[in-house]
């Protein structure tokens, strides 16, 4: 199965889900002093590739700043770029400045030094090394050389997958299923049959028209059925939970390999779920944890949600 499954675990994928939504800005240090920067909020001058949006107090908000708003709000993808001037960049900036102004109140008040709010800086620091350490994980994990050997590879082992079309006429009883079989074997026209007697109001219009399905997107022995039968063969009344049916085989195809930009996301996906686990995974083998409160006596755990 091409990359169907993640190997995954509610762990793994809450710290996904943290890493994709949890980006807090916190003030920057001085590298010389190890104090805040005089804005307090964020460096003075734009970082290499990044540009001013706005000062607000003589503080600074950057193209960056929008954009990794625009990520955690789901606005654009990660790597996409905001552009200027619309109606996204001008409405986070907007949000940007209300909230450099409500932190800037707030430092002015001393509120940066109160007992909860360092607790919770504290929190959101550790909240923001973790996705820095996930983020660079995944970015040397996941590069376009690695998605392609998976996506080789996947190709490889895939088999090819038959598909069907066909054509059916639903009906609530046997004799009615064989009294149509009958009218359809003399000649009648099937589409013109689907129409006025079949209950299926999905396909009734489009003479029953059941388009291409695999055999394991319909229920059985519907699904049986249709694959045993020849091209333009009417089959005999088959019973599904539905009612009873009367199909006819249209055309045989087997699917071809998914490209690698079609698959992109999904491998993508697989690659990062799996990198996340991979690195928690280390760090709880190597890792001495200690859980207190259980009814059990308090002791080393080491890979104890596995």
């Amino acid at each position: 199965m091409f990359v169907s499954q993640i190997k995954s675990k509610p762990l793994i994928y809450g710290l996904l889900v943290l890493f994709l939504i949890t980006v807090i800005l916190l003030g920057a240090c001085s590298p010389e002093t190890g104090k805040p920067q005089a804005d307090g909020f964020g460096v003075i001058k734009p970082a290499v590739g990044d540009r001013a949006a706005a000062r607000v107090n003589e503080t600074l908000i950057t193209i960056m700043d929008i954009e990794r708003e625009a990520v955690v709000q789901g606005l654009i993808q990660p790597e996409d770029p905001v552009i200027e001037g619309s109606d996204i960049y001008v409405k986070l900036l907007d949000e940007l400045i209300d909230q450099r102004l409500l932190a800037l109140e707030a430092v002015k008040r001393k509120l940066d030094q109160d007992p909860e709010a360092l607790s919770r800086l504290a929190i959101a620091r550790e909240k923001i090394l973790g996705n820095i350490l996930v983020e660079r994980a995944i970015a040397d994990a996941v590069t376009e050389d690695a998605i392609k050997r998976l996506y080789k590879e996947q190709a490889k082992i895939a088999k090819p997958n038959e598909e069907v079309k066909a054509r059916h006429i639903l009906v609530n009883t046997k004799q009615e299923a064989t009294e149509i079989r009958s009218l359809l074997v003399g000649g009648a026209t099937f589409a013109a049959l689907a129409f006025e007697r079949s209950k299926d109001a999905t396909t009734r219009l489009e003479g029953g028209d059941l388009g291409f399905f695999s055999m394991a997107s319909m229920v059985e022995p519907f699904a049986e059925t249709a694959f045993s039968l020849k091209t333009d063969e009417i089959s005999q009344p088959v019973q599904t939970k539905y009612g009873w049916h009367i199909i006819q085989l249209k055309e045989r195809r087997n699917t071809q390999t998914p490209s690698l930009e079609a698959m992109r996301p999904r491998i993508v996906r697989f690659m990062t779920f799996d990198e996340i686990q991979r690195l928690v995974t280390g760090l709880r083998d190597n890792a001495t944890i200690e859980r207190e409160g259980s009814p059990a006596p308090i002791q080393s755990i080491k890979n104890s949600d596995q």
